[in-house]
């Protein structure tokens, strides 16, 4: 049932988030100074998931107030930069559901090993990745050019031991077709 509450969970922060998000993108639109709380999406989503006090504190924190039982109104002026900050932390925390949720879905699926581990690295990578320069390309090069002489080494070391019972050069055997 833990997968289902953290869809749930993932769902209400979808709604919420879309409501920030219409709330700065179009104050003056009537159905975004109004919120009513009977309506499908915030009854089956929100308010199924979300404790009554926690929607209260994020409708107000963005700017609305209850105004009756089953609406929040925009009646005040609202700090834009407090609701878009609120709004980045749902996007955070609906992130942080969805990572969990992949998470989870692979523990179902046997990959369980090392996933706090790949995630983890994936995120030193991705914030490492900005601070490199050309460094890792230079080194790439050169990790190719020791292996291509150490590959190189190894063959002529193999030809040096081989019994040369033959008299074609190394360069007359490379020119031989294969039948």
């Amino acid at each position: 049932r833990g997968g289902s509450v953290l869809c749930d969970l993932r769902k209400a922060l979808e709604v919420l988030e879309l409501l920030c998000v219409n709330l700065l993108l179009s104050p003056w639109r009537k159905e975004i100074k109004s919120l009513k709380t009977f309506t499908g999406n915030f009854v089956y989503y929100v308010q199924s998931v979300l404790p009554d006090d926690i929607v209260k504190t994020v409708l107000e924190k963005i700017g609305y107030i209850a105004t009756t039982a089953t609406e929040f109104s925009l009646v005040r002026k609202r700090n834009n930069e407090e609701t878009k900050q609120t709004a980045f932390e749902i996007f955070l925390a609906r992130i942080e559901c969805e990572a969990i949720l992949e998470m989870t879905n692979e523990e179902k699926h046997g990959k369980s090993e090392n996933t706090l581990p790949k995630r983890s690295q994936m995120h030193w990578h991705n914030e490492n990745k900005d601070k490199e320069d050309q460094t890792p390309q230079r080194e790439d090069s050169e990790n190719l050019e020791n292996k291509e002489n150490s590959e190189t080494s190894a063959c002529l070391a193999t030809q040096q031991k081989s019994p040369t019972n033959s008299n074609t050069s190394f360069e007359a055997a490379g020119n031989l077709k294969i039948k």
